[in-house]
């Protein structure tokens, strides 16, 4: 008992300290006593109620069955942020790591774990030049068979066949996205704040520092401002030869101007038709030299493209789903299975048992329908 409640001390301890709470924090946020509760827990010199590890285990954003649990647990996997989300990266890394873990748990258990393995590059990206991230990116977009449009396909490409794990979360100002590889799979985590175009090139963008991965994190033999920033103009480079085929590009742009010059409304529906911002279209028409560097920066600069611009997107979107609905589908497969209980099905879904069937029928599954299925075939 004495080992036990030690290894528990122990793991709280340091799952604290991962996502960087003082005891007097965890104490307020799990609803506990006092701090001096969580000193004692953390020394092993005090049982820990169910309802206690229950609060705690919520709190720091960790599975209890890796608190209990006798071997040790792996060490997670390191996560690379766009934009760092300054004093709460270690609470989001926590939560998106948490996530991919219990992602990759229900993967196992229906035995769905990804149609292909998703490629990797051979190489130092600190070496790789912007021309180099386009030819990249061609090839990744024939490999995924993304089509002359590959914003609209990517995502569903990336979970259904890779299990990329693609997460939203508001994060507001607090990071862009963030990726991450290793023993859970691919993950990749976007800010559902931001348009749904921007989305796309962060996920394209995300895509080039999951091919890189390897090298990114092993290969690079020196992590200076300069080679970070000259890493994320290739990825950006990447991101925009992916989204943007230079041929399909060049086609469209020739059926467009057949009639002369191009006008800024063109040029607003071309973006909406690739599902890009005006400024990454911009950028690609000058790389292609479609457009001259001068042309582009009037572009950027004048207010009617401008004001035609925000005109044409819409008012309001529909955010991404939450938890993704490939997620929830694998969760409720896995409950049909007999492989979860109805209580896991609603902590993965992180709603309460009372609000697990409004959940599923946001989603399209129904416990109330299969079951009087089963009722009237029995």
């Amino acid at each position: 008992m004495d080992d036990l409640r030690t290894r528990l001390g122990n793991r709280i301890r340091s799952a604290r300290a991962a996502v960087g709470l003082t005891q007097q924090q965890l104490s307020e946020e799990a609803r506990l006593p006092a701090p001096q509760v969580v000193s004692q827990i953390e020394k092993g010199e005090r049982e820990v109620k169910a309802w206690e590890l229950v609060n705690i285990a919520r709190v720091l954003r960790v599975d209890i069955g890796d608190l209990l649990r006798v071997e040790e647990p792996a060490a997670r996997q390191a996560v690379a942020w766009r934009e760092e989300p300054g004093e709460k990266r270690a609470v989001l890394e926590a939560e998106f790591l948490q996530a991919c873990e219990r992602y990759a748990l229900l993967e196992r258990l229906c035995g769905m774990c990804g149609e292909l393995d998703l490629p990797s590059l051979h190489g130092n990206v600190e070496y790789l030049r912007y021309e180099d991230a386009a030819t990249l990116a061609d090839h990744t977009r024939e490999k995924l068979d993304l089509g002359s449009r590959p914003a609209h396909a990517l995502q569903g490409v990336l979970e259904d066949r890779y299990s990329v794990k693609v997460w939203h979360r508001r994060l507001g100002a607090d990071g862009s996205a963030a990726c991450s590889r290793g023993t859970l799979g691919a993950a990749v985590l976007l800010n559902s704040d931001e348009v749904p175009w921007r989305q796309n090139f962060s996920l394209a963008h995300e895509l080039f520092h999951l091919l890189t991965w390897t090298d990114a994190k092993e290969g690079v033999s020196s992590d200076t401002s300069a080679t970070q920033d000259r890493t994320e103009q290739c990825a950006n480079a990447f991101a925009s030869a992916l989204l943007l085929p230079a041929e399909s590009l060049r086609a469209t742009w020739t059926r467009r101007t057949q009639g002369g010059s191009m006008h800024e409304a063109d040029i607003v529906e071309i973006a909406r038709e690739y599902d890009v911002s005006t400024d990454a279209l911009l950028w690609r028409l000058q790389n292609l030299g479609i457009l001259s560097p001068d042309a582009a920066e009037r572009l950027r600069k004048n207010e009617a493209f401008r004001r035609i611009d925000r005109s044409s997107r819409p008012a309001t979107w529909p955010r991404p789903a939450e938890p993704p609905e490939r997620y929830v589908r694998l969760a409720y497969t896995a409950y049909q299975k007999g492989a979860l209980s109805r209580a896991r099905l609603a902590e993965l879904l992180n709603v309460s048992i009372a609000d697990l069937n409004n959940t599923l029928q946001e989603y399209g599954l129904d416990e109330r329908q299969d079951l009087a299925a089963e009722l009237r075939t029995a």
